[in-house]
């Protein structure tokens, strides 16, 4: 089923709050009564806003949150040695919400009761959607008693594919909560999208380039996409996993629109968008490539990050156009007015996780240009909740 992404997409939030008890009596307990008399060392509080749009399709600005499945894993430690002590599940049935909802609040008794007091641990939630835990096979692909902390990751599944990314929309955070034998300890965890978007709206497309009529329009990457990405973001270094699906010019493609006979009508707006996992920005040369560590110049020396792409009927390029990011300096960096640096220059840019790049809007939809322009201008949206606005460079 064909997914769309909002561009007013504000990035989503679930609040967790832990409270380790000790000592506790019954009336103090927010949960009943376990098994044997015994009650939970911790109680967490989960919260959907409705200012989230959890959606895998791309609908627009709607602001409902669409969650399906929130899952608890359990770390003895910080390090990136810590291992997976406790895995669950945490009951979501009476919040799902699959044609959207408002704010949702669950609170949950975490069943695992061994801890360490004074022992930090590090509690990792996600957030899915009804088609991300098939395709990176989540939540089982973090198990307890095996997976460490820097193994926790979402990865695609073996039979899945690019088309499973493009519809998957993944949300994970953590916290670090230290137990002790004396007083309750609060802590949150902010879940936050895993994945970027792409989004683009067209007008007046032309039926044939030299000739060879038009028979679909692509949005692509300069490489072919990752497929994997940690489910939290690590405290230091790129929030990025380099490893591509398969290096073929079919992974490169994020969004294909095979076009009909009136979608060449002037005016026809014409619209799709994709989930992609983060990627680093091309580089400009090749010795700004191997100071970076990497040694294929064909794959990472580009020109550009996100190309829109016209083609024929046996998928041959016809006509080409880059996208540029519309705030970055001619030196190549830029806040876009959020303080966030972007590192590159106006072609090359990284795509970030939680980051919205849209090629046009709903209302100013693109509108292909003559021959002679060779470009697309866009403004690049991070943390979805700063509006892009992509338009064609001369």
């Amino acid at each position: 089923m064909e997914r769309k992404l909002s561009y007013t997409f504000k990035g989503m939030l679930f609040s967790l709050a832990g409270l380790i008890m000790t000592g506790c009596s019954h009336e103090e307990m927010f949960a009943p009564e376990m098994p044997g008399d015994s009650q939970p060392k911790v109680v967490l509080t989960f919260n959907a806003s409705p200012q989230l749009t959890t959606r895998t399709q791309l609908p627009g600005s709607d602001n409902l949150q669409h969650v399906q499945t929130v899952h608890l894993y359990i770390f003895d430690g910080t390090a990136g040695s810590a291992r997976c002590v406790a895995s669950e599940e945490v009951d979501w049935t009476d919040k799902a919400a699959p044609d959207g909802g408002g704010t949702a609040s669950k609170e949950h008794p975490v069943k695992y009761d061994n801890f360490t007091a004074g022992q930090p641990y590090t509690f990792l939630a996600i957030g899915l959607d009804d088609r991300s835990g098939d395709t990176y096979g989540l939540p089982a692909a973090v198990a307890a008693g095996n997976t460490t902390l820097a193994d926790a990751k979402a990865i695609l599944a073996t039979d899945k594919a690019k088309a499973d990314i493009a519809v998957s929309e993944l949300f994970g955070g953590s916290t670090v909560l230290t137990p002790n034998d004396e007083s309750k300890v609060t802590g949150a965890i902010d879940l936050y999208r895993r994945v970027a978007g792409v989004m683009g709206w067209f007008k007046n497309i032309p039926r044939q380039v030299n000739g060879t009529d038009v028979a679909s329009l692509r949005i692509e990457l300069y490489k072919a996409q990752n497929k994997s990405i940690w489910l939290s973001k690590p405290q230091t270094g790129e929030d990025v996993i380099m490893e591509a699906i398969e290096e073929t010019d079919d992974n490169k493609i994020l969004v294909q629109i095979d076009l009909k006979e009136d979608d060449f009508q002037l005016g026809k707006v014409i619209s799709k968008g994709s989930y992609v996992l983060p990627m680093i920005a091309p580089f400009a040369s090749e010795e700004e490539m191997r100071n970076a560590g990497y040694d294929d110049v064909d794959i990472y020396v580009k020109d550009y990050t996100l190309r829109v792409v016209l083609a024929d009927n046996a998928g041959k390029t016809l006509q080409a156009k880059r996208v540029k990011d519309k705030e970055a300096d001619a030196d190549g960096d830029t806040s876009g007015g959020t303080g966030v640096i972007i590192t590159g220059n106006a072609y090359r840019f990284p795509i970030n996780a939680n980051w919205f790049y849209p090629i046009g809007t709903k209302e100013n939809p693109v509108e292909w240009p003559e021959e002679g322009d060779n470009n697309i201008v866009i403004t690049v949206n991070p943390n979805w909740d700063w509006k892009g606005d992509l338009e064609w460079a001369n």
